[in-house]
């Protein structure tokens, strides 16, 4: 398998559609929209699918079928092993979920959401892809929310390029066994003490993004929630998500949950 490093995930899908030539794709309704114009980008055309409570595909493909899957909130590594031995052409979005090993015909990975770069993702592939040696992103790295915000609209129109040299480094100073440890324990705290209607069982490889609180009840702690992800139409299964899953960041516990 290739391994790259690219300016950010959603490159990382663009240049696995290029690399395979892949003129269609399913993708769930639940997802974020960056994947959909990822996919259009491309002019690679669209088919999306439904999932069920668990987050598995609520249906069945071809087995050639090039199919996208989430790993959702880093907690679906079950549901990416059971697809990787039904579907010879799954790819795998694991912004979710840093540590997941990498399964299909090509995996990606985000830095940004785990860590504190400016740019950064992770591909792995089993085929090579062309870009320019000497093609990087650049060093923007955000001070204030200002800065946050215009590195986010540079990365919206910024075509697949390397990683910048100052994201390599800060990555290579992380320990990620503290990482994943405090992760865990953040993500058990959480467990225990709220009511979830989502009933979840981590496994090996399931390293949490957020702590996914699914509850018609509101959230009393004085943490930033943002909702996942565009609004679906009321009759989607996925509705549910979309209307009262609440993604606890893990930066904070329930004992000091200011953030």
């Amino acid at each position: 398998m290739q391994f790259y490093e690219l300016n950010t995930a959603r490159n990382c899908l663009r240049v696995i559609i290029q690399a395979y030539g892949i003129k269609e794709i399913f993708i769930p309704y639940y997802i974020c929209p960056t994947v959909w114009q990822a996919c259009r980008a491309e002019n690679c055309r669209i088919k999306f699918y439904h999932i069920d409570n668990d987050f598995y595909p609520a249906t069945e493909f071809d087995k050639n079928a090039f199919i996208l899957y989430p790993n959702y909130f880093g907690i679906c590594s079950t549901n990416v092993i059971k697809l990787s031995n039904l579907y010879t052409n799954l790819i795998v979005d694991n912004t979710h979920s840093f540590f997941m090993p990498p399964c299909g015909i090509a995996s990606f990975y985000s830095y940004r959401k785990f860590f504190d770069t400016a740019d950064g993702a992770k591909l792995f592939i089993n085929t090579k892809i062309q870009l320019p040696e000497d093609d990087y992103s650049y060093d923007n790295a955000p001070k204030n929310y200002t800065d946050f915000y215009n590195n986010e609209i540079r990365l919206n129109t910024e075509p697949p390029k390397f990683i910048n040299k100052k994201t390599s480094e800060i990555m290579s100073k992380i320990n990620f066994n503290d990482e994943k440890n405090r992760r865990l324990q953040l993500f058990y705290q959480w467990d225990k003490k709220l009511d979830n209607s989502l009933k979840i069982k981590l496994s090996e490889n399931d390293i949490p993004f957020v702590y996914p609180y699914l509850s018609e009840k509101e959230f009393q702690e004085n943490i930033l929630i943002f909702r996942y992800w565009s609004p679906l139409p009321k009759k989607f299964l996925e509705y549910k998500f979309y209307k009262n899953l609440k993604p606890i960041p893990l930066k904070s516990s329930p004992t000091n949950n200011t953030y």
